[in-house]
């Protein structure tokens, strides 16, 4: 095992269990989980930007079509492969779906499509006359952008967005999409639909980070009768 310090605990487990695979499905060898435990890998909460620190990010990129590419992550919960990965077909425009083909464990799913998103869509058609891909690469025709430039995309944003202090990368606009919805009192099972989410737990998460409006919350001590003269000194 990687026991020099240099590595991070999540290294270290995708180690174990290259490792666990080998000695039980290439050797056929009894596996000891009690001499290699696997490492503790800390839970971390995802980094979300506020709606205004969204805006800010989107104004600051000139380039429109990084700005699309940005836009399209934030308004479906896209990962940053889903997005490169769409296609021109993948717009359903009559049913206002987004059709993402190539999820995390090729499974399937739709997300609503955004009547801003399918604007900014036609007029970034219009310009850029994609063929097949929605977002090509250098390459043109039958090729996609590589995951690489967008998040170079991200990067350069960072640089004009010093206020932010925050390094948000892609998947951060995957963490704001459903953070926002959340905020917005979407159910948590559409959101765990339109996610992807296998499991609920994995959106439960967001739970954690969402702002919630405690403008209109009563404290419990006010609902409490006849202590009025409490409060007066009788």
């Amino acid at each position: 095992m990687l026991t020099d310090g240099s590595h991070k605990p999540g290294s270290v487990k995708m180690g174990y269990y290259a490792l666990k695979f080998l000695f039980t499905q290439i050797y056929h060898k009894e596996w000891a989980e009690e001499y290699l435990p696997t490492p503790k890998v800390a839970k971390t909460l995802p980094l979300v930007l506020s709606k205004d620190e969204v805006v800010d990010v989107l104004m600051v990129i000139r380039n429109f079509k990084h700005r699309t590419i940005i836009m399209f992550m934030y308004s479906t919960g896209a990962r940053v492969s889903e997005c490169v990965n769409i296609k021109l077909t993948d717009i359903d425009s009559r049913r206002m779906q987004v059709n993402i083909q190539e999820g995390k464990g090729l499974k399937q799913r739709k997300v609503p499509l955004s009547p801003l998103l399918l604007a900014t869509l036609r007029r970034y058609y219009k310009e850029y006359k994609p063929q097949h891909f929605l977002f090509e690469g250098a390459g043109g025709k039958g090729t996609h952008l590589g995951v690489t430039a967008v998040r170079e995309i991200c990067k350069k944003a960072r640089y004009l967005t010093t206020h932010i202090n925050k390094k948000y990368t892609p998947h951060t606009f995957r963490h704001c999409f459903a953070t926002h919805h959340l905020e917005q009192g979407t159910n948590l099972l559409v959101i765990q639909r339109m996610m992807g989410h296998a499991s609920l737990s994995n959106t439960l998460k967001y739970l954690h980070v969402q702002q919630l409006d405690t403008s209109r919350v009563v404290n419990p001590l006010d609902t409490l009768e006849g202590l009025e003269g409490l409060c007066k000194g009788k």
